[in-house]
């Protein structure tokens, strides 16, 4: 099956406390983005890359682009104000229309691992969606808007949610259409797909998988990229 991965870059990354976006750092000789998009360049599997990104840094995206020669990125589109907009956007471009199989990946995730990318490309075949997670090993509790706990949660039925998560062309499509005509925002692509009602296939993933999002995870990744050399 043809396979397209949409890695929407468009957050603004205020968390992180940086100059510019996140997915922009420089993180072991290139920027965060820059190391994420060559995971999937080296996986045979996929066939093209799309990246959504804000306005104001698409220019600067693709001159990464071309330095890096990251040849499998075909498609560099402006996205929305949210990520699921920036999403949507991606699925009307033309590599993601004629795609069989279509991934969608944080761009501040570059842990990620080619075995667990194939994982989700076999079992996303198989089943129609797929997504990683890792277990809820600490206590989980509801907490309300005052501070007060409302109850504990059974974290045995509990799972982290990774990415890179993958889906048939028509079910990611008719999610995200649907989901802008009911003006329903998920927290993620598979919440949408849950949303339309279709069954999602979770396998487990990988601890290493992380998402650098402040500067507390950029530290753990550079451990986790001396780790992997080592």
């Amino acid at each position: 099956m043809k396979t397209t991965v949409i890695i929407p870059a468009g957050g603004i990354g205020k968390r992180f406390g940086a100059d510019r976006p996140k997915q922009f750092i420089e993180f072991v000789g290139a920027p965060i983005i820059v190391q994420t998009i060559k995971l999937f360049d080296s996986i045979d599997e996929v066939e093209s890359i799309v990246i959504p990104v804000h306005n104001e840094w698409y220019t600067f995206t693709k001159e990464l682009v071309e330095k890096y020669s990251l040849s499998k990125v075909k498609d560099i589109i402006i996205g929305g104000t949210e990520r699921q907009h920036s999403v949507h956007n991606a699925l009307h471009t033309k590599s993601v229309e004629s795609a069989d199989l279509i991934l969608v990946h944080d761009a501040v995730r570059p842990f990620c691992s080619p075995k667990l990318v194939r994982t989700i490309i076999e079992t996303a075949e198989e089943t129609g969606a797929a997504i990683p997670a890792t277990d809820a090993r600490e206590t989980v509790k509801e907490v309300s808007k005052k501070g007060m706990v409302v109850k504990t949660l059974d974290r045995s039925k509990l799972a982290l949610i990774q990415t890179p998560q993958g889906y048939w062309n028509d079910i990611i499509r008719n999610a995200y259409d649907n989901a802008s005509k009911a003006g329903f925002i998920g927290s993620d692509s598979a919440s949408l797909v849950e949303f339309l009602g279709y069954k999602v296939t979770v396998i487990e993933g990988e601890d290493s998988n992380i998402k650098i999002t402040t500067p507390f995870d950029y530290k753990v990744g550079q451990l986790i990229f001396e780790n992997s050399k080592s």
